[in-house]
């Protein structure tokens, strides 16, 4: 049995952090761990089960994060350790919802997951935060059995790639000399992420994380659930309903982002403002109200 100690987290205690502390003692757990892979082994990566959003469950060894079919968002989880950087992480889209838009977020983070709450996405809700970047992985590139691999690089480049052919990378603020955790949001259409490992490549070879158990899950998409179909559909009627030429409505009824279109769709805040096809792209782009940006 081999003693793993990662280098990345020994004596970052000494940065000015509120969280210190708290990370510090993960840090400590995560150093005491040992596993019979062999010294290229990165260790173990799970998803972290002390930090998961509302509607997510963990299964498969914690490896495994499926979200509540009945809402698009409060689908956090994040790596059970921190990652070093240019650590090559790689989930795989096993189910999918199309009754939502938009899909899976991948990000990274030095705010150790156990020290906040989790809000109910990561975009806007965890990359207005400092110490927080992610990246929409479009819906169209990552049907269900789409593999996306993510990292964050030695210059604080966020970058994606998937088995579909997207590519994505960008400049971020993070501070990559503190510890990195990998973010996940399992959003809109992607309801079920399994977590496959991660790899670095050094000078002389490639060191990986665990073997993941062997899953026979079968990829595919899931039926709407009668409730959310009825509330797609009670939405749909009353746009109907209520759809009157332009002419005929006040300003202030008219949907606050097309301003064409009757305001049909009444959100949780209570504001009446968003046509039903307007609101499917506000729910995807951004889960806020648009006139008192609350969660929707």
């Amino acid at each position: 049995m081999n003693l793993w100690v990662s280098p990345d987290l020994i004596d970052y205690n000494t940065h000015a952090h509120t969280e210190s502390k708290e990370m510090t003692d993960n840090m400590n757990v995560w150093a005491q761990l040992t596993h019979p892979c062999g010294p290229t082994c990165l260790g173990p990566l799970t998803f972290h089960p002390g930090a998961v959003g509302k509607k997510v469950t963990l299964s498969h060894g914690n490896c495994r994060a499926s979200r509540d079919l009945e809402t698009f968002n409060d689908g956090l989880v994040f790596s059970s350790r921190p990652v070093k950087r240019e650590e090559q992480v790689q989930i795989k889209v096993e189910r999918s919802l199309l009754a939502f838009q938009g899909a899976v977020r991948v990000g990274f983070t030095n705010v150790c997951p156990t020290t906040r709450p989790l809000p109910p996405l990561a975009i806007p809700d965890l990359t207005d935060r400092p110490g927080y970047c992610a990246l929409p992985v479009p819906h169209s590139c990552c049907p269900p059995g789409t593999t996306i691999t993510f990292w964050m690089t030695r210059k604080g480049h966020l970058g994606y790639k998937t088995s579909t052919g997207m590519c994505k990378n960008t400049k971020t603020d993070l501070d990559v000399t503190l510890p990195l955790w990998a973010l996940i949001d399992v959003y809109g259409q992607s309801t079920t992420v399994l977590l496959l490992g991660s790899a670095r490549r050094t000078f002389k070879f490639i060191r990986e994380s665990c073997p993941v158990p062997h899953s026979l899950f079968q990829c595919g998409y899931e039926d709407t659930p009668p409730r959310l179909k009825r509330r797609i559909e009670m939405a749909q009627e009353d746009q109907s309903n209520n759809n009157k030429p332009p002419t005929e409505s006040r300003s202030e009824d008219l949907c606050s982002v097309c301003q064409d279109r009757e305001a049909s769709l009444a959100l949780r805040c209570g504001h009446r403002c968003l046509c039903l096809p307007c609101a499917n792209r506000v729910f995807a782009e951004f889960g806020t109200c648009p006139l008192c940006r609350q969660s929707v």
